[in-house]
C-alpha cells in the first residue's frame, strides 16, 4: 500500500461503521414504530444520500475529491462489520423487546384507568345541591313559576 495514508483508511472505516450504526438506528426506529414500506423506503432513500455526501466530502478531505478504490472498500468495510454485528441483534431481539413493552404499556395504562376512574368517580349531589346548580335559565323557570 504505498503513498496511502493510514489515516485516510481509518478515516474510511469510522465512516463506515457510522453509517453501519445509523442504519442500526433507523432499523431500530422502523421497528419500534411499526414503519410501512414507504417509510422505510424514504428512511433508506436518506440514509444512501447521506452516506453519498459523507463518502464525498471524505473524497475531498483524504484525496482532493478522487474516490479511491481503498476509500470505498474500506467504507464497505466498516459498514459491514457493524451491519453484520449490531443490525443482526436489532432485528432478532427488538421485536421481542417491543412485544414486552407494548405489554407492559399497556398494564400501566389499564392500571391508570382504574386510578383515573377513582378520581373522576361522579358524585351524586343531594337534591338541595342540584337547585343550587341551576343555572340563568333554571332560576327564571322558577321565578315564573312562583308568579302564577
Amino acid at each position: 500500500m504505498s503513498g496511502v495514508a493510514p489515516e485516510a483508511i481509518a478515516l474510511s472505516l469510522l465512516l463506515g461503521a457510522l453509517i453501519g450504526l445509523l442504519f442500526a438506528v433507523l432499523e431500530a426506529l422502523r421497528i419500534l414504530l411499526s414503519l410501512g414500506r414507504v417509510a422505510t423506503a424514504a428512511l433508506d432513500l436518506l440514509l444512501a444520500l447521506l452516506a453519498a455526501l459523507s463518502t464525498f466530502i471524505l473524497a475531498l478531505a483524504v484525496s482532493k475529491g478522487n474516490l479511491r478504490f481503498f476509500q470505498a472498500a474500506c467504507e464497505i468495510i466498516g459498514f459491514l462489520c457493524v451491519d453484520l454485528s449490531l443490525t443482526h441483534a436489532v432485528r432478532r431481539l427488538l421485536p421481542r423487546l417491543a412485544a414486552r413493552l407494548r405489554r407492559v404499556s399497556c398494564r400501566v395504562r389499564s392500571g391508570l384507568k382504574r386510578v383515573g376512574k377513582i378520581f373522576l368517580r361522579k358524585k351524586h349531589p343531594s337534591p338541595a345541591e342540584s337547585e343550587k346548580r341551576r343555572g340563568f335559565f333554571g332560576n327564571k323557570a322558577k321565578k315564573n313559576e312562583k308568579k302564577t
